[in-house]
This record gives structure tokens, C-alpha cells and sequence, in this order.
């Protein structure tokens, strides 16, 4: 019933195409951290699906390749991270997902409605995302009391939150540090994932039903879209303006996010 869930990348050489990659000669950290930083820059994070199209979100990695790779599109956590954690395993990485939970900007403790990925290389634990529509680490993050991640002008560290869970947090560029992710590192099944994704992109009290989500990396900054509002950010300046239409919201997603999103009925 599940199969899907756990079949091989179609095609791998294509899904590194699609983030301008080629095959690594060899699985070690530094294409690690090159396919992670790729990954964000040419595949948008995007609640398309549940939002705009209301159709269902597959977890199948066939369907998800065809949508991310053959279609050009993004997608959210369960999906984005789903994909590169199988392509991750056929270019001969050990990897697996994690429960997460995003926590920045609260002062409560969310549930955890979000999806990581671990990778064990060279003896360490790896925590990497590609599937959050906020700050995410360019990299790979050791997974250790004070594991710290430079890279891109940027700086993410992890320290123990309990004796379950371990908190990623980040430095902005004002040197102040914000917590942005508590994830745990018990190994999770695929189909784990399942019911947290249907409930996020087809429940009318998820976020995700309500308003668009989108993000890009940029080499020096980002793009997103919350709502209607669309924000540039580009050496920590952010640049923000409302969508006035529909025409100009699928004008962004064609030009700015290079997103082959076919106009909706809704």
C-alpha cells in the first residue's frame, strides 16, 4: 500500500540537474552541504497544492518527482525533505526523516507539524532541511552540544533542548540569536509522515489551506510570499510590497520563482 513511499529516485542525474549538480564520485560532506545550499536556491518552498489547486499531496516518490523534477514545481516539508532524503540514500548517504517543530517567533511550544532530515557521515549526525519556508541552515549542521554551521554569510548552531529534542537556532545579522527549529533524532518510517502531511495541506485550520507560502533562496538574500505580501530580501535589506492582482501574483511565480504554476479555477 505503501510501496511509493519508499521507491528509488526515478531518475537521479536529472533531479541534480534540476538543481544545477552533477553526480558526486563520492558521498562525503562537502557535496552534502553543496546539494543542500542548491536545493534552497532553485527549488521554491510552495503550498500550491493545498492552497490554490486544492488537490491532495502525494508522499509517493514517483508522483513527488514528477512534480519537483519533471513539472518544475516546490513543495512544502513532507514533500521537499521526502525527496531529498531518497536521493540522499541512492547517491549512498545514510539518511532518514525526523519529527521537528517550528519555533520561531513563538513563546509556546508548537506541535510538531514539520519535517527534517538526519544524515549519519564520518561518524556524526547531520541535521539539514530543505523544506521550511523561513531561515534554514545552508548546510549541514553537526549534531552535537554546540554544533555550528558558517557558511553564506551565515551562522546556525544547535545545542540540547531536553533529553529528546535539540534546538536549531541561528544568528541574524545583528548578532542576535533566535531559535528557529526543535527537531529529535529518533529515526522516523516514511509513512510516518503521512497523516501530519494530509492534515496540513487539505484541513481548513491549517495554515497551509488558508494563505500561499513561498521561499527562495538568493544568493545574497531571499523571496517570499506570506498572504498577499511579497518581500525581496537582498543584503539584509527587505523590500516589501502587497500583490495588487492575480495576474501580477502568477507574473512573480513565473518570473521570480521560475515555478511552472498553471492558473486555478478558484
Amino acid at each position: 500500500m505503501y510501496e511509493g513511499f519508499y521507491a528509488s529516485i526515478p531518475d537521479p542525474d536529472a533531479y541534480l540537474r534540476r538543481v544545477g549538480l552533477a553526480r558526486p564520485a563520492q558521498p562525503d560532506l562537502e557535496f552534502l552541504n553543496q546539494l543542500v545550499y542548491a536545493h534552497q536556491r532553485q527549488i521554491v518552498f510552495e503550498n500550491l497544492d493545498g492552497y490554490l489547486y486544492r488537490r491532495p499531496v502525494s508522499l509517493e516518490i514517483p508522483r513527488l518527482f514528477d512534480k519537483v523534477v519533471t513539472r518544475h514545481r516546490g513543495g512544502f516539508c513532507f514533500e521537499l525533505n521526502a525527496l531529498l532524503t531518497q536521493l540522499l540514500r541512492d547517491l549512498g548517504y545514510s539518511a532518514y526523516g525526523c519529527m521537528a517543530r517550528i519555533v520561531r517567533k513563538r513563546d509556546f511550544t508548537p506541535p510538531a507539524r514539520h519535517r527534517g532530515i538526519l544524515v549519519e557521515l564520518e561518524n556524526r549526525l547531520f541535521f539539514c532541511d530543505v523544506g521550511y519556508g523561513g531561515p534554514m541552515p545552508p548546510g549541514a549542521v553537526p549534531v552535537e552540544e554546540g554544533g555550528l554551521l558558517e557558511a553564506h554569510g551565515e551562522a546556525f548552531q544547535i545545542r540540547k533542548a531536553d533529553p529528546y529534542w535539540w534546538t536549531l537556532s541561528r544568528t541574524t545579522h545583528t548578532g542576535e540569536r533566535e531559535d528557529v527549529i526543535q527537531f529529535n533524532t529518533f529515526p522516523q518510517n516514511e509513512v510516518d509522515f503521512q497523516v501530519l502531511s494530509e492534515y496540513c495541506s487539505t484541513s481548513p485550520d491549517s495554515v497551509f489551506t488558508q494563505k500561499p507560502f513561498l521561499n527562495r533562496r538568493l544568493e545574497n538574500g531571499s523571496l517570499s510570499i506570506l498572504g498577499d505580501t511579497y518581500v525581496r530580501t537582498e543584503n539584509h535589506v527587505a523590500t516589501s510590497r502587497v500583490i495588487q492582482s492575480q495576474e501580477e501574483f502568477y507574473r512573480i511565480l513565473r518570473e521570480d520563482f521560475e515555478l511552472e504554476a498553471p492558473l486555478a479555477s478558484r
